[in-house]
């Protein structure tokens, strides 16, 4: 089975399953570095909800009939669990008063985002690119976040100048973590030596390689390790810092981010596949 004619059965089961009132639409979202997931999307009356369910990961070339079946009960039933949400909650999301502290930055990798930077306000930071998120209240979605589009900021009426201050005066409240590397290896069950390695990311780690965007972060972090440092992006989520004293070579240093991205990095979790060296001298990360 091609995951073509796997999209197009599940369509046909979803659809055969469909109730009345119901409107079930075959969707491609647009990810982080160019990652495309297929799913579906629904609504029903009375309800302003939109939820979409990716399928991608349902797919085998093994796939019988009675898996496609049960693959289309299941996303609809995901599906029909909006209808307990709070008919409030679209309306909350509307309104950017309510929603202004709760917008933040992400970093991500310009080059692999060049369709995704059309779709989205963005500012360039080295070669990377900040983009914006906004943090889903829990009562209607827990621990989730939404990529900030320019068709959001039209509905909000602001400016990408107002959007970026709320992030920055946001981000600056967000707790920080660095902690050395052996640290977080050992919160996994792991046993390892120091390495004098450190990894920042924020409490949540979730997203936090936009921690260092901020000057008062990189400042913080130099305070911290004692003496200027590297900045390898091992992924979207956290930052590898490795001090001065440790440096081996440039060209090692890329080598290794780029085996990592290779090896232990998702496609939709990449950021950068070179090192950034911080100066105290200059107050810059280059």
């Amino acid at each position: 089975m091609t995951y073509e004619f796997f999209l197009t059965r599940l369509e046909e089961k979803i659809r055969e399953r469909q109730e009345e009132g119901e409107k079930i639409c075959r969707v491609q979202v647009l990810k982080n570095n160019s990652v495309k997931l297929d799913g579906f999307s629904y609504c029903v009356e009375g309800h302003k909800e939109r939820p979409t369910v990716y399928v991608n990961h349902y797919y085998r070339e093994d796939l019988t009939e009675e898996d496609l079946a049960q693959t289309a009960d299941l996303t609809l039933k995901t599906l029909r669990e909006c209808r307990l949400f709070p008919g409030r909650g679209v309306d909350q999301i509307l309104n950017y008063r309510r929603m202004k502290d709760r917008i933040f930055c992400r970093l991500i990798s310009r080059e692999k985002n060049e369709e995704l930077l059309t779709q989205v306000p963005w500012l360039p930071w080295l070669d990377l690119a900040i983009v914006f998120c906004l943090a889903i209240p829990e009562q209607i979605v827990e621990r989730a976040s939404a990529l900030i589009h320019k068709s959001h900021m039209e509905c909000w009426g602001i400016t990408q100048e107002e959007l970026h201050r709320a992030a920055a005066e946001n981000m600056a409240k967000l707790p920080v973590l660095l902690e050395p590397m052996e640290t977080l290896l050992e919160g996994y069950g792991l046993d390892v030596l120091s390495s004098g390695l450190y990894v920042l990311s924020n409490k949540r780690k979730e997203y936090g390689a936009a921690a260092i965007i901020d000057p008062a972060v990189q400042r913080m972090c130099y305070e911290q390790l004692g003496e200027d440092y590297y900045v390898l992006p091992s992924s979207v989520h956290e930052l590898i810092l490795l001090p001065d004293s440790l440096f081996t070579g440039r060209e090692e240093l890329d080598a290794l981010i780029q085996e990592v991205n290779e090896n232990c990095v998702s496609q939709e979790e990449y950021l950068g596949s070179h090192a950034y060296h911080y100066s105290h001298e200059t107050g810059k990360l280059e």
